[in-house]
């Protein structure tokens, strides 16, 4: 019996010391540092303070019981976060690792923003007023919305124009709105052979009646056709056939 009561000490003395220590001011969370990716100090789209006043109530005390993993999940929630890992770093510390994600474009449903889209075609959800293409199609075709507008942009980009908006309709047709007003409608097949005979002809037959133009339908064999806008003045547009 009194080697089971010596035992017995023995384990509530290594608990009051386990619970000393965990109590210890030394061991008490006195640090949070948030950083970006490869330890990177800097976040574009995240408020660290913000950051800082969500995890607060989940990391205060002592460097042993402090809740990661809700921490963790409030974070996760915050706008722009696409990853975030958190470590402990004795004695007190706790480091939080943010990844941001990137716009590259905004994904239109029914012709209403529906989210921002990242260049490896995830959405997201996030307020931002910077300038970016809209993307009208299906919620799995941005990754796809994205190679294309790339290589779209490289055509016209001599003719210094730019997209708007790329549409990709459930029929796998593309659609594009200029930034000087004009719809150009490539449609389904050799969609390349088509933007290489517009960005043809548009210096020398279009670009003079741009103002006046609608739209330019490319979807024939070796031709494109155009509409005037309802308010143009009635002049004459030139079409290759």
């Amino acid at each position: 019996s009194m080697k089971i009561l010596f035992y017995l000490m023995i384990v509530i003395l290594l608990i009051t010391g386990g619970m000393w220590v965990a109590q210890h001011p030394y061991f008490q969370i006195s640090t949070i540092e948030i950083v970006g990716e490869n330890d990177s100090g800097s976040l574009k789209h995240i408020s660290k303070q913000e950051v800082f006043e969500a995890v607060k109530p989940h990391l205060t005390g002592s460097f042993f019981y402090v809740n990661l993993r809700s921490a963790q999940k409030v974070v996760e929630q915050m706008p722009w976060v696409r990853h975030v890992k958190i470590d402990r770093i004795p004695p007190s510390m706790i480091k939080i690792t943010l990844s941001e994600y990137e716009p590259a474009a905004r994904w239109l449903r029914q012709g209403v923003q529906a989210g921002l889209v990242t260049r490896e075609g995830e959405i997201f959800q996030a307020s931002y007023d910077g300038q970016l293409p809209e993307f009208d199609g299906d919620v799995n075709e941005q990754k796809k919305m994205l190679e294309q507008y790339d290589v779209f942009s490289s055509y016209i980009k001599p003719l210094r124009l730019g997209i708007l908006r790329l549409q990709y309709t459930p029929r796998a047709s593309w659609n594009m709105m200029l930034d000087n007003g004009i719809e150009v409608r490539l449609g389904t097949d050799n969609i390349h052979a088509r933007m290489a005979r517009f960005v043809k002809y548009y210096p020398s037959q279009l670009s003079q009646h741009a103002q006046n133009l609608d739209y330019i339908d490319m979807r024939y064999p070796n031709a494109f056709a155009t509409r005037l806008r309802e308010d143009a003045p009635n002049s004459k547009i030139l079409e290759q056939k």
